[in-house]
């Protein structure tokens, strides 16, 4: 029988490279969402930056397509990649949010603009729940916060739950494009509890209280009264910042 001499192909490097770009886009992206890349500042040549980061230049300039894309930098010949301007990014990527909700980047102004997307669409998601919601919406939103109230002393897992809860009422309020704002709700609770100070069990009890009686009215389709109780918990997860930037 004859021996195959073909040669053995090389394993693909391709894993490698995405693997690589995913980590680039990682340290890049944070680094301009800390600030320690400016808003219009020229990123390092190509060379320079690849053996910043240790990896390869396809593996960058794959990491920079990704970044383009999320608005945060922009290409052009002899002008090098720079930082766009903020207005330009992508605050609704998961990953870019993530970055900022990240406690050694997150600002006092990031927070006041996430409480301010919570202010205008919360309430009104809410008092669509209660005149939309089904009874197995229903059903979900009352055991997510059975579950809050079962790990009062928990945090972690509180935090889990109360992420759960708010994101329910949001699918409940059965708008597609208002169901996508649970990233938003849910960086925010997690940004404000790793920032904020820690809940007195009078301030938890509160926040359960206020839960329960937005479960019920959201249950017993009182819109209105859904909409205002979703008021007062934001005012109260905000009560430690100032009303104004």
């Amino acid at each position: 029988m004859e021996l195959d001499k073909t040669p053995p192909q090389k394993k693909s490097s391709k894993p490698i490279a995405r693997g690589q770009s995913k980590q680039a886009v990682d340290t890049l992206g944070r680094r301009i969402a800390s600030g320690d890349y400016k808003e219009g500042e020229t990123l390092p040549i190509e060379a320079e930056l690849s053996e910043m980061l240790g990896i390869g230049r396809n593996a960058l300039r794959e990491a920079v397509k990704i970044l383009s894309a999320k608005g945060f930098l922009t290409t052009a010949p002899r002008s090098g990649t720079k930082v766009r301007s903020k207005i330009y990014w992508n605050m609704l990527d998961q990953q870019v949010l993530s970055w900022h909700a990240d406690p050694a980047i997150a600002t006092e102004s990031f927070m006041l603009d996430l409480i301010e997307i919570r202010q205008i669409i919360e309430p009104k998601a809410a008092k669509l729940a209660a005149e939309r919601a089904t009874r197995e919406d229903i059903s979900n939103i009352m055991s997510a916060f059975e579950s809050m109230k079962e790990h009062k002393d928990d945090l972690e897992k509180r935090l889990e739950a109360d992420i759960e809860f708010h994101s329910l009422i949001l699918m409940a309020s059965h708008n597609t494009i208002l169901s996508q704002f649970k990233t938003a709700v849910a960086t925010y609770l997690k940004a404000h509890v790793n920032l904020g100070k820690e809940q007195t069990t009078e301030e938890i009890n509160l926040d359960l209280q206020h839960h329960q009686e937005l479960a019920w009215a959201i249950a017993s389709g009182q819109a209105d009264k859904a909409y205002s109780i979703v008021k007062d918990i934001l005012v109260q997860n905000t009560s430690h910042l100032p009303p104004t930037k």
